[in-house]
């Protein structure tokens, strides 16, 4: 048997049983929209799963239970991408802690989305810059948003699994086409690292909150 279809056989394994633990602990993304109860996993349960995990709410749902599906460099940034799985087959795709494309969301789904700083991560200092979405349902392409970034205060953060003094981040997205605008809040430890976060993954439309709850290590 060849290294491709082992890789491929392992990998359909991991998937399936990562699905089928999901499925087990909490609601998945299409039923969180029809009124379930927020999930709750324990710190055990957090800590025994092989794989790294997030608690995700889309635009003020309940919050759902996801974990790390693929691990993969984006070649056009340079960042590693993390494909965050639930168990009816939604995809949160995050780099450096942000939002950069969604799949199989009830409503609006994020195609793509680039900005003039290429690593995308929240920046420690007050800064301007351009950033570009591209979304669906529709053909919503490149549409262009300004971003404001400062640094608001420190705050000390606790998870199931971990403490951590943080540095609150805040981004004002402003779209070109009208003057409203458009708050994201990342929460960024001091290894540099999103462990939570609050952002329009399309201004408007799609809010996301994500919360790191077994790191992924790569």
């Amino acid at each position: 048997m060849n290294n491709f279809r082992v890789l491929t056989i392992l990998l359909f394994f991991a998937i399936a049983g990562c699905s089928q633990y999901i499925k087990d602990t909490g609601a998945t993304i299409k039923e969180a929209y029809s009124g379930l109860p927020d999930t709750h996993m324990t710190k055990d349960e957090v800590e025994a799963l092989p794989y790294a995990s997030i608690y995700a709410r889309v635009n003020n749902g309940p919050r759902v239970f996801m974990v790390l599906a693929f691990a993969e460099i984006n070649t056009d940034t340079g960042n590693t991408r993390l494909k965050w799985l639930s168990s009816d087959g939604a995809m949160i795709a995050t780099e450096n802690g942000r939002v950069v494309k969604t799949l199989h969301l009830p409503n609006y789904n994020l195609l793509n989305v680039t900005t003039s700083e290429s690593y995308y991560q929240p920046k420690a200092e007050s800064d301007s810059w351009k950033i570009s979405y591209d979304w669906q349902p529709g053909y919503h392409l490149q549409q262009e948003a300004s971003v404001q970034s400062s640094v608001v205060g420190k705050e000390f953060l606790t998870s199931l699994i971990w403490q951590k003094n943080t540095k609150k981040v805040t981004e004002i997205i402003t779209p070109d086409k009208n003057n409203q605008s458009y708050p994201n809040t990342f929460w960024v430890d001091e290894q540099g690292k999103v462990v939570k976060s609050i952002q329009w993954a399309i201004p408007e439309h799609l809010m996301i909150e994500l919360e790191i709850l077994k790191p992924y290590i790569g």
